[in-house]
């Protein structure tokens, strides 16, 4: 008997034995807990889909033909459908393999021991492997698709979460209020809302969903703030207790170097703590004003981390703060600044030591008398008294808007 006939002989009685190998792979899946699952008509669905594929790979077969792509387009509804009704990825992959075991098993045997029986299997063997390979691509490209459909879609939700959010209106039972459970800003809770933006106008917009990733996840311990990219803004909404802020903005600053060092230079700005979504507007506000101050120059301001008076001054930087001060005090804060800011370490180190000329020295590492003599030159050249608390005020005031103003 030749080659070709002996592939005609075999594909023939394949064929014949169609519903018993078409049972045996649907006998194999019900060790599965997913195709298990099915109800009566989905695993009458299942069989015809089993069926449809043994078809096909017998007309392959039989005509000495590769398997292809194409040839299995019909199968992808199937696909669709069982995972749908909740089988997984793995459990189709393993009927795909049990396909394979249970029509090269028949084959083997179909094919016997002679030589040119051995050479009719060889032959068949490729439009198989073919179409094991085809098909398991097929189901990882499905499964795939899903998944990034189900992404899309959480996404969605996550978008219009935030703007809801953003807008002050209050969440109603839906996809939005589990959206922002999962992300923990439900049950008043409290929480921070950082911004932030490119320094430069020509960054690449490629870079922003990275940036944000990497942003949300910043003292992220288990739940995944929500995050969105809106034009050229990150904005992010996250469950912080005020204890935490701190660590949240040292995590923010370390993010914050490690892209800028990637090409990706941002101005990031961080709300103080407020308690419940009702509160998303003002906070969102907060970290534009803290994301504006610092945006010129790139870099992290959470304002949890400021004092009253810091913050005071960075609201008067319009300067007309600065040029209410006194002439002789703004000449004294550019001064001493052009030449080291000695003076002006003195002055900040003497209050926060509260008056304490030997605990300034101490901080200073310099002598009780040094400490005394720069003190002494700051009155001369300012006009003020250093044990007046006017006087001082004014002067850490100056010092502060100068800052502000440089």
């Amino acid at each position: 008997m030749t080659g070709a006939r002996a592939v005609e002989r075999v594909v023939t009685a394949l064929a014949q034995r169609r519903e018993q190998l078409v049972e045996r792979v649907v006998s194999d899946a019900r060790s599965l807990a997913g195709y298990r699952g099915l109800d009566a008509t989905q695993r009458a669905d299942f069989a015809q889909t089993v069926r449809d594929g043994f078809d096909a790979i017998v007309r392959a077969m039989a005509e000495q033909r590769s398997f292809t792509d194409d040839g299995v387009v019909f199968l992808r509804p199937g696909n669709r459908r069982r995972k749908t009704a909740g089988v997984t990825e793995a459990e189709i992959l393993a009927v795909v393999r049990a396909f394979q075991r249970t029509i090269w098993d028949a084959i083997a045997e179909l094919a016997g021991t002679e030589e040119d029986g051995r050479a009719a299997a060889f032959i068949l063997a490729r439009p198989l492997i073919d179409y094991t390979d085809v098909l398991s691509g097929v189901v990882t490209e499905a499964f795939a698709e899903g998944q990034e459909a189900l992404a899309s879609r959480a996404d969605s939700v996550r978008r219009e979460l935030l703007e809801t959010l953003l807008s002050g209106t209050e969440l109603s039972p839906g996809p939005m209020l589990q959206a922002a459970r999962a992300a923990g800003l439900a049950g008043g809770n409290e929480l921070v809302v950082v911004t932030a933006r490119p320094v430069v106008a020509d960054v690449d917009r490629a870079a922003l969903p990275m940036a944000a990733r990497a942003l949300a996840r910043a003292a992220s311990d288990v739940v995944e703030p929500l995050a969105a990219v809106r034009g050229d803004e990150i904005v992010i909404v996250r469950p912080t207790p005020e204890d935490d802020a701190q660590r949240l903005a040292e995590s923010l600053d370390a993010v914050w170097s490690r892209l800028a060092q990637e090409g990706t230079l941002l101005g990031i700005g961080v709300s103080t703590a407020y308690k419940g979504c009702g509160d998303v507007p003002a906070a969102y506000n907060e970290a534009c004003a803290a994301l504006e101050w610092v945006r010129p120059a790139g870099g992290v301001l959470a304002l949890s981390g400021l004092s009253p008076l810091d913050y005071l001054v960075l609201r008067a930087g319009d300067r007309t703060a600065w040029r209410l001060v006194p002439p002789a005090v703004r000449s004294f804060v550019e001064e001493d600044a052009r030449q080291g800011g000695t003076l002006r370490d003195a002055v900040l180190t003497y209050v926060e030591c509260d008056l304490n000329v030997k605990l300034a020295a101490e901080r200073l590492f310099v002598h009780p008398n040094t400490a005394h003599y720069r003190l002494s030159r700051i009155e001369e050249r300012t006009g003020l008294s250093m044990r007046r608390f006017a006087d001082l005020l004014l002067l850490v005031i100056a010092i502060r808007l100068g800052g502000a103003a440089s």
